[in-house]
């Protein structure tokens, strides 16, 4: 038989486990949705607390279709960092195409004539803030649970 702190703890963690894999019950991406050259709070450094997003699933599909002839969904977020000729546009948007890389790994691309470009992808809800995001919120949440269940064990021990 389980003592009564041994019996809490364990129904904490199996608990807090449940939430938070158990969070992301829905299959709608929502990614950010703006373009600096016509908003300015799109360009980094990026705050947003005020910046639209958007439903991937809401958004008409893709006229493109893969090489199977199947019509492409929405998968990932976007952002992508132009410059042209020392000007600076961030777009962040919902993508379809994979291309292989790792989850937010970005890719640069330079040309000629002052002109480059910064790609990067990723494919959960709200991801498409900066190039190599940490999942913050998941970070936070681990450390609030681990220090819950040191504090609640502590309490029971005392008892």
């Amino acid at each position: 038989m389980l003592d009564k702190g041994t019996f809490l703890t364990k129904t904490l963690i199996i608990g807090s486990v449940i939430l938070i894999f158990g969070i992301k019950g829905s299959t709608a991406l929502m990614c950010y949705h703006c373009n600096s050259a016509y908003d300015p709070r799109c360009e980094d450094p990026f705050n947003s607390f005020s910046i639209a997003t958007v439903n991937c699933s809401t958004l008409p599909l893709p006229e493109k279709t893969d090489p199977n002839g199947n019509a492409y969904e929405y998968t990932l977020c976007r952002k992508t960092s132009q410059k042209v000729y020392g000007k600076v546009r961030v777009v962040r948007d919902c993508g379809y195409l994979h291309d292989g890389r790792e989850d937010k790994d970005c890719v640069k691309r330079s040309g000629t004539h002052d002109v480059y470009a910064l790609y990067c992808a990723c494919t959960s809800d709200l991801c498409n803030v900066s190039p190599k995001i940490a999942h913050q919120w998941e970070l936070l949440s681990a450390s609030l649970l681990i220090s819950l269940i040191y504090f609640v064990n502590q309490q029971l021990r005392r008892n």
